[in-house]
């Protein structure tokens, strides 16, 4: 356990995301929603994927993953995890719920 929270580290829980080097006028820019440099006003690198992993704490597929995810519990027992991110759908075609019929 730690001391104090590093909130990049990402060991107890998903990192925040790093600021990104504007590749015009090398400025370090936290990402908004506009995504764009405050400096310069040039668009800002896309941002780096992270992988998705299967947890070993709670047994499911994770977007963005905390350092847990590479151990089991002590106890053998699943646990919950309440920053569980579950992957998006890469298909994302709708399907049909239950019983409902498909229309052709």
């Amino acid at each position: 356990m730690c001391w104090s929270c590093n909130p990049y580290c990402g060991g107890c829980k998903p990192p925040k995301e790093r600021p990104v080097r504007c590749r015009a006028c090398k400025t370090f820019n936290f990402r908004d929603e506009s995504n764009k440099c405050k400096n310069c006003g040039a668009v800002l690198p896309d941002p780096i994927k992270r992988p998705t992993v299967m947890c070993l704490q709670i047994g499911k597929l994770c977007a963005n993953p905390c350092n847990r995810h590479k151990s089991a519990p002590d106890d053998g027992i699943l646990k919950t995890c309440h920053l569980h991110t579950p992957p998006k759908e890469e298909n994302s075609t709708e399907k049909p719920h239950g019983n409902e019929p498909c229309d052709p």
